[in-house]
């Protein structure tokens, strides 16, 4: 038979055998992706708009809500919450994404770096991310989206541009003074951008689509639990409620409910008390956002219904006269000033160190420690127990092979000074029991003095306006602080409680500075801006302040029965 002719015979066969095994390459194709599919599918929780949600997503949501709530509140509880602040994120980022809200990779970058930081150790921060089951991508992932989901709930406060009027009625609702009309901005369009960002996200849920859900997370999905007075009550807006019992008053899931039904109740109750007196919100909030709207409006209606006379004015400011007297005050620039030790003041605590050693044994050591470490510059400590790394590297290293029940035979430096050691038991250097007597290098008197001189030159340049008050005065600024209000007593507000920075700046006159030397290694140089003199209340120049007050107590007073 001619190569042709068989050819010609073998084609159909050929053919057909070509045909068998693309089909069959084909079918096992198949059945790896339908394999494949389904140990995927048993991996997805749902399916949500177009991106599939993982199970493990939803139960790290769980453990993270259980370990924020303490582990106080019940299991049925956390879940319902977490399971829909999953979903919450997935829309915020979608939302993010039609906003094209962007996050530099730079501030992903020093965020990751500063956890990194934090834990002082990169091969111990890399074991605690193996135990979360991260890696360094997989957390600057997560650190991506919560910056993502933090600029676009800013992104809507962007848009608030509000009325003199509008924040006018913000400032009187709220009792913000006229001089914080700033602050008041601020917080204004903060509430109001966080106003737009829920309705976006709450239409973003209605418009949702879930498909594909996994069975055990069917009773999760948000749904009407019961409706009262035609307020619908969510599950979730239930869970969220009783959650704040369990964790508050420490209530049990069935007396955390009750407390739950029963508070919605009381605000539903005060929500039709303010649609009869005309209230109106925006009804396509969540319930407890229209809750609190209603209870908003109906405290808004009260005052405008409260007409004080001026005879009940008059005796509410002689029942309170002492809140509107003007105190005395001073408000004052304060530079604080840290004095550092010079080598001379390094060597002499060095040599303290080194003569205290010689004296000491075992038996005398702790003795010793007690009687002379109680001041700033000798510092006696009982270490306790503790392992490696817990003590900086020059200290470690001097413990070192060092056997049990031993003064250590040499002085070890660290940041912190001049250490002496008594080694109470080494535990094959795995842990170490220790009492240490630390030399702190403090400034001598002729540092400090060489300090105050420097500075005292600079004092009539400041006066007069040549230089300016600020941190970069000396090299040794530690911190700058414009004080205002120091009371005569020594209450500096929202800083320190000190009678002698406080006797120092009532002493000197307006736009002088002064110079105090409250410790060794601490200068303060202040320049004192304002002085108000104490004066009594007058009630006609107060009346409006005073009404305001009245009607704010009364409408407290109103809204406090109704809870």
């Amino acid at each position: 038979m001619s190569i042709r002719k068989f050819r010609k015979q073998m084609k159909p066969f050929i053919i057909v055998l070509t045909v068998v095994f693309i089909l069959s390459l084909a079918y096992g194709g198949y059945e790896s992706f339908r394999t494949s599919r389904a140990n995927k599918k048993a991996q997805e929780a749902m399916l949500l708009n177009k991106d599939y949600i993982q199970k493990i997503d939803i139960e790290r949501a769980k453990q993270e809500v259980s370990r924020a709530y303490a582990e106080t509140v019940d299991k049925d509880i956390v879940d319902i919450i977490a399971f829909n602040d999953v979903i919450d994120k997935k829309l915020t980022l979608d939302l993010a994404k039609s906003l094209k809200v962007k996050v530099p990779s730079s501030e992903v970058n020093a965020q990751y770096e500063e956890l990194e930081s934090s834990m002082g150790d990169k091969e111990q921060f890399r074991r605690m991310l193996q135990v979360q089951g991260l890696t360094k991508d997989s957390l600057k992932n997560k650190i991506e989206e919560n910056l993502l989901m933090q600029k676009t709930r800013e992104e809507f406060s962007k848009n608030i541009n509000p009325t003199d009027e509008e924040i006018n009625a913000y400032m009187s609702l709220y009792s913000i003074p006229s001089d914080k009309k700033e602050d008041a901005i601020s917080l204004y369009k903060m509430e109001k951008g966080e106003e737009a960002f829920k309705l976006a996200l709450i239409k973003a849920r209605k418009e949702m689509q879930i498909k594909d859900l996994a069975p055990e997370y069917e009773n999760l999905v948000e749904k009407v639990s019961y409706e009262e007075d035609g307020f619908k009550v969510t599950n979730l807006d239930l869970a969220k409620i009783m959650a704040t019992f369990m964790i508050n008053q420490k209530a049990t899931k069935e007396q955390a409910e009750e407390l739950a039904k029963n508070m919605i109740a009381k605000q539903i109750k005060v929500a039709k008390m303010a649609k009869e007196k005309g209230v109106k919100v925006n009804e396509e909030l969540d319930l407890m956002s229209q809750l609190q709207e209603y209870t908003v409006g109906l405290s808004e209606k009260v005052r405008e219904e409260i007409k004080p006379t001026d005879a009940e004015l008059e005796s509410f400011f002689n029942a309170n006269k002492s809140r509107y007297n003007i105190p005395e005050t001073a408000d004052a620039k304060l530079i604080f000033i840290t004095v550092k030790s010079t080598k001379e003041d390094d060597a002499v605590a060095k040599a303290e160190a080194e003569k205290l050693l010689a004296e000491l044994t075992p038996e005398n050591f702790s003795e010793k420690g007690k009687s002379i470490g109680n001041n700033q510059d000798i510092i006696y400590q009982d270490l306790g127990t503790f392992g490696k790394q817990a003590m900086v590297k020059e200290f470690e290293e001097a413990l070192k092979d060092v056997p049990s029940n031993t003064v250590i035979n040499k002085v070890i430096k660290t940041k912190f000074g001049y250490h002496v050691v008594y080694v109470k038991k080494n535990d094959n250097n795995q842990q170490w029991s220790a009492e240490h007597i630390l030399f702190v290098p403090y400034p001598s008197d002729k540092t400090v003095a060489e300090k105050l001189e420097k500075l005292e030159k600079l004092k009539a340049d400041i006066e007069a306006g040549t230089l300016a008050l600020n941190d970069k005065i000396d090299e040794d600024v530690i911190q700058s602080f414009d004080a205002k209000g120091i009371t005569p007593d020594g209450i500096i507000p929202d800083f320190v409680y000190s009678p002698e920075i406080a006797k120092a700046v009532y002493e000197t006159p307006l736009n002088k500075v002064g110079i105090i030397n409250p410790n060794k290694a601490t200068i303060v140089v202040f320049q004192k801006t304002k002085e108000v003199k104490a004066e009594e209340a007058n009630f006609t120049k107060l009346k409006e302040e005073v009404k305001k007050d009245y009607i704010n107590r009364q409408v407290g007073e109103y809204m406090s029965k109704l809870f």
